[in-house]
């Protein structure tokens, strides 16, 4: 008996001993996951008690505070909401607000699951950035990008945007420029920074077969019915047709179509001559068929024969006949003072056109003394529109036109391609007004061709 008792003794002993030696165990096995679990936050920088993701911000709503993150391999959207106290920094790891977080920026986020406000945010430091990515190409069979020299894969999953809606890979134009973002050799977010727009020419049969240049960079044949595609900007548009050239600065808004009208293009007339006067000294008139003629600028004349007479005080007056013959030629003109006790000297010239005899002198004084330039006023030619318009021979330009008011007797010429030449002497008077004058229709010419008259509106 007292055997037995003995052995219970010891048997209870060691029972105790092992429930202590479990029990002392189990502490020692709580407290190294508790180090483990602290050593783990210390090293992530995770906030206690937040969730993560790591994805492309395809929404940020600034007016109510909350941005829509999309995880980058998958279609899950997380939508967090954010205050000033989120902890948030850019793409180079500068502190900002979490409302300067923009569309198409790769991020991992930090939030507080049980209400999915933001807590910190950051872009992590495996993701690269590409701006002003204007030279690109995508190949759709195998979904390959190529861009900087290098091929990159993107997916269904690849953000597209314009920072303000969505787009489609097939809204991207090789005018835009780009931002791409992605880590490796996958891209992740394509956000057009900059659009593309429409150009649509208008009235400009006479260069069709020509060639159109928009700014620097586009260079295409003219042909009918032309839609370019130009990157939006302020450009020079050119439209160039053998020696025919016009320019006109257009604004290419991205998703816009603009209308670039020229229908105000003045063609080169054929058998028309630009005649440049150099006349010495400075200062003197020169008349053309008995007209006061500016020539500060090189002066339209119709090929053909004029008369040219030039006067100035205290110089003997030239007189000659000019020939026009040639798109353009340029004329100078000497004037010699006058001598004293010296009566008809002959004026000395370098250039065409050539001396005539004192009759004509006399009959060009006659003739220039009731016309004079009146700078101050204009006369106004304003129909039949479009007709080519002569004061005296002289091309002014096509009706409805402006030109300077010559005063006294002349004559008037209208003439259009497929109708009748028509001339109307006016009278201009000396009183200080401008003068509008408006003629009837011209009538068709019945003998010129059809093709011929269907060349009307744009004379060549």
């Amino acid at each position: 008996m007292l055997y037995h008792r003995k052995w219970f003794q010891r048997g209870f002993f060691l029972l105790f001993i092992l429930i202590v030696a479990a029990a002392l165990a189990g502490c020692s096995s709580r407290a190294g996951r508790q180090r483990r679990s602290g050593t783990f936050r210390m090293n992530t920088e995770e906030p206690d008690h937040t969730s993560s993701i790591t994805g492309v911000i395809v929404l940020q709503d600034v007016q109510n505070t909350k941005l829509t993150v999309r995880e980058l391999d998958s279609d899950v959207e997380s939508i967090l909401h954010y205050d000033s106290s989120a902890e948030v920094y850019d793409q180079y790891k500068q502190p900002i607000r979490a409302d300067q977080l923009k569309t198409g920026l790769i991020v991992e986020a930090h939030y507080r699951p049980e209400d999915a406000v933001l807590v910190k945010a950051s872009v992590p430091e495996e993701v690269w950035e590409y701006n002003e990515v204007g030279s690109f190409s995508f190949r759709e069979e195998d979904r390959m990008m190529k861009f900087a020299g290098e091929k990159y894969q993107y997916s269904d999953l690849t953000f597209i945007s314009s920072g303000v809606q969505n787009l489609m890979r097939e809204d991207l134009n090789t005018q835009d420029e780009l931002t791409v973002r992605g880590v490796g050799y996958r891209v992740y977010s394509i956000v057009r920074t900059m659009g593309h727009g429409y150009i649509r020419l208008a009235n400009y049969g006479d260069f069709i077969g020509g060639m159109v240049e928009v700014g620097n960079d586009i260079i295409l044949p003219i042909t009918e019915n032309m839609l370019i595609t130009a990157g939006e900007g302020i450009y020079p548009l050119t439209l160039i047709r053998g020696d025919m050239v016009t320019t006109k600065t257009i604004t290419v808004t991205a998703d816009q179509e603009i209308v670039a009208d020229f229908s105000d293009y003045v063609p080169a007339l054929e058998n028309v001559g630009m005649v440049t006067f150099q006349i010495d000294p400075e200062g003197a008139d020169l008349f053309i068929n008995g007209t006061t003629v500016d020539y500060s600028a090189p002066v339209a004349l119709n090929y053909g024969e004029y008369r040219v007479v030039v006067k100035l005080t205290g110089y003997d007056t030239y007189s000659g006949t000019l020939d026009v013959e040639e798109p353009s030629s340029s004329v100078n003109i000497d004037l010699i003072e006058k001598a004293a006790g010296v009566d008809g000297q002959e004026s000395k010239t370098t250039d065409s056109p050539s001396a005539t005899d004192d009759a004509n002198d006399t009959e060009d004084s006659d003739s220039t003394t009731t016309k004079r330039v009146d700078s101050n006023h204009s006369i106004h030619v304003t129909a039949p529109n479009g007709v080519e318009v002569y004061l005296d021979n002289v091309y002014k330009g096509l009706a409805p036109c402006k030109f300077k008011k010559v005063i006294g007797s002349q004559t008037i010429t209208l003439r259009k391609n497929g109708y009748i030449t028509k001339s109307y002497s006016v009278d201009i008077l000396d009183d200080d007004e401008n003068v509008s004058l408006s003629f009837p229709e011209l009538a068709e010419d019945v003998n010129t061709p059809e093709e011929s008259s269907a060349a009307t509106s744009n004379p060549s």
